[in-house]
């Protein structure tokens, strides 16, 4: 099944760990999926609240970010910090 993009830009990621916070869940980030590793785009997930706030694709964002998620995809909150 393909994935979905739910979103483009630094102010979707802002937006959906936001909507998945209210929701109850815990938003987390995919950088890679198998061996391709991505560098405009990442896989969201709402962990615990994916009923309420589907996951896909966000594209369209800047490499260092993706490459940060990389890094750091369990930990949204520093997104928001960062991207303020």
């Amino acid at each position: 099944m393909p994935v979905k993009v739910i979103g483009k830009g630094t102010s979707a990621l802002k937006r959906f760990i936001e909507e998945c916070t209210e929701a109850g869940g815990s938003p987390t980030f995919v950088a890679k999926y198998g061996v391709q590793k991505f560098t405009d785009r990442v896989i969201a997930r709402c962990y615990g609240a994916s009923d309420k706030v589907p996951g896909g694709f966000i594209v369209d964002l800047p490499a260092d970010v993706v490459e940060k998620i990389a890094k750091r995809s369990i930990d949204a909150e520093w997104i928001l910090e960062e991207l303020k």
